[in-house]
């Protein structure tokens, strides 16, 4: 990962690069069964350690359904197959190469699952003008998780992500009133871009690029 560093703070805030199969990020967890770890930061000040790693679906599905439940309580959540479709859900996610799912830990217990796709593979593209280096992060946090530790995790993802040099700016979506994840994405770097309304919810826009977290104090170390 070292390698990558010096061009990551050179690379155009604007790349043009082509999206085939062959791209990294999206490309990079293997479904062998090996679980590594893609990113760690030890913070002694805080008697705590951050990483992030591939998701298990074998392993992880149960815990993240567990998170899931709690938020989205109802009929769908009940079905007794629920839990199986979530893992084949995962399996072929992992599969793909368009989107990656990953487990962010702090001291190495799960608290956040974050997924990165393509944007201009998704239905959010129909909602901003989607660049080819777009990619989107979706998250699921553990219940009582504390914003901070999620907000380092999420940095930590950020710069293992910039790390690959297709990557040009990472996309999420907020849902309007949900200031605990607006705030949350200001601390990791994020910054307001648009305001959209899909079918099912409207959201803020936000994006981040490499000269967005440069401005934002943070540095790209790489893992």
């Amino acid at each position: 990962m070292s390698t990558a560093t010096a061009a990551i703070f050179l690379a155009s805030e604007h790349p043009v690069i082509p999206e085939g199969p062959a791209t990294g990020l999206c490309m990079s967890v293997s479904p062998s069964g090996i679980v590594p770890v893609c990113a760690f930061k030890a913070l002694p000040e805080r008697q705590m350690t951050i990483s992030v790693r591939p998701f298990d679906p074998a392993g992880d599905t149960p815990v993240l359904f567990k998170w899931i439940s709690r938020e989205y309580a109802g009929p769908l959540m009940e079905r007794a197959n629920a839990p199986q479709e979530l893992k084949e859900s995962y399996t072929c996610m992992i599969e793909s190469d368009f989107a990656q799912p990953f487990m962010g830990m702090v001291n190495n217990v799960p608290v956040c699952q974050v997924d990165v796709y393509k944007t201009r593979q998704d239905v959010i593209s129909l909602y901003y003008d989607a660049r080819p280096g777009d990619y989107g992060l979706h998250l699921v946090i553990a219940p009582l998780a504390i914003q901070d530790n999620i907000a380092i995790l999420i940095r930590t993802c950020i710069e293992y992500f910039f790390s690959f040099p297709e990557v040009g700016r990472i996309v999420t979506d907020i849902e309007i009133g949900n200031e605990w994840n607006h705030e949350l994405f200001k601390k990791a770097g994020f910054r307001p871009y648009k305001k959209i309304r899909t079918s099912y919810k409207s959201s803020n826009l936000a994006i981040c690029t490499r000269n967005s977290l440069r401005r934002a104090g943070f540095l790209l170390v790489t893992p």
